[in-house]
């Protein structure tokens, strides 16, 4: 997502699939945060949301990784600090919004607990700056998916400098890291798949639609899009969503019943992640260009989705059902591709890619 930010450590010429992923992914973002506040009001309306929600993150982390550098250099240290710049610039901005749309002032937890959408900077941040130790470690795939799923046994861990997400999402960082730079994504069966490949990514799809399909009109029974917020404890989860009424009361039972839950999630995701990809056209098409504007689109459609919301658009669609959810979802694609055009990045680079010249050093040439 941060394509911006990642482009100066991005091999020349871009490789097209990346750039049709991000923008594929970029879509489901908007969309899933466009029908969030309506997703229980229709089986439809919580099936796109919970079946976006499933991967589109992780998917998102994980291509982040694939174009990260596991060493600190001045490229990396630049790239990450301007990230953190990014996202204090935004933190004012929502600030400011929040203060002239109600009056709000500061609330405590102002920087501690990052604003609505910019926990994925503090995230891609933080991951930036732990994988040079990790990639140290022998198993770092398996060190970090441990992390993951202890993030869940203390409450301690949660919405601060995005602590747990950051954990939860590790796993992905690392292993598009490593798919990228051990070769596992290298050679004709994943650049140019074959057709039975393809097949099975449809078939794989089509399977996990089909369970969310059949636990969207049970969502009273398990509020699975709960879970899948990535930032709670497993005992706050299994209180607020318990599982078709099944919430283990002893320490332990939750701890190995969480951890079993989100390593189930984990799984699911690395799937779906898999499958997108292989069906992501490979060459050139006239949005692949949009798919390397995608942290434009990330942070612009946010006061955007908040106006839908504030204003009652976003119920208003709810209204209509089904077909609002419909809606939405051609809402949320207009706004990706108006947030994607070459004049917004020229409008608002000043404040997602700031210039960082003044406070550092050149680079020797």
């Amino acid at each position: 997502m941060t394509d911006s930010v990642v482009t100066s450590v991005t091999p020349k010429p871009r490789v097209a699939v990346w750039d049709n992923a991000r923008f594929v992914l970029i879509v489901l973002v908007v969309v899933a945060h466009g029908i969030s506040t309506i997703r229980t009001q229709t089986d439809l309306g919580y099936w796109t949301y919970t079946f976006i929600y499933l991967f589109h993150m992780p998917a998102f982390i994980a291509l982040a990784g694939m174009f990260s550098k596991a060493e600190v250099t001045p490229r990396a240290a630049r790239s990450t600090v301007q990230l953190l710049v990014t996202w204090l610039t935004w933190e004012v901005i929502w600030a400011l919004i929040h203060f002239f749309a109600s009056g709000r002032d500061l609330p405590e937890s102002w920087l501690v607990s990052p604003a609505w959408t910019l926990w994925f900077l503090v995230t891609l941040a933080t991951m930036r700056i732990l994988l040079p130790y990790v990639m140290q470690l022998r198993h770092p795939l398996v060190f970090s998916v441990v992390l993951a799923l202890f993030a869940g046994l203390s409450p301690a861990v949660g919405t601060q400098f995005s602590a747990s997400r950051t954990l939860c999402f590790l796993p992905f960082f690392v292993a598009g890291y490593l798919a990228l730079h051990r070769g596992w994504l290298h050679g004709d069966w994943f650049m140019r798949p074959r057709r039975s490949l393809r097949f099975a990514a449809v078939a794989v799809l089509g399977v996990i639609a089909a369970a969310v399909a059949v636990l969207a009109p049970l969502r009273r029974e398990w509020r699975i899009d709960t879970w899948l917020v990535w930032r709670d404890d497993y005992a706050w989860l299994f209180d607020r969503a318990p599982i078709f009424g099944w919430a283990p009361d002893a320490w332990w039972s939750t701890a190995l019943a969480g951890s079993a839950v989100r390593l189930g999630f984990l799984v699911v995701a690395a799937v779906m992640i898999l499958a997108l990809l292989v069906l992501v056209p490979r060459g050139q098409g006239f949005f692949t260009v949009w798919g390397t504007r995608t942290l434009y689109v990330y942070l612009l459609h946010g006061p955007i989705i908040s106006y839908l919301r504030a204003s009652g658009l976003a119920d208003w669609f709810g209204e209509f059902g089904s077909a609002g959810v419909l809606m939405l979802f051609a809402v949320g694609t207009a706004i990706t591709v108006v947030l994607s055009m070459t004049w917004v990045t020229k409008v608002f680079r000043p404040v997602i890619e700031p210039r960082l010249d003044a406070i550092f050093a050149r680079e020797p040439r």
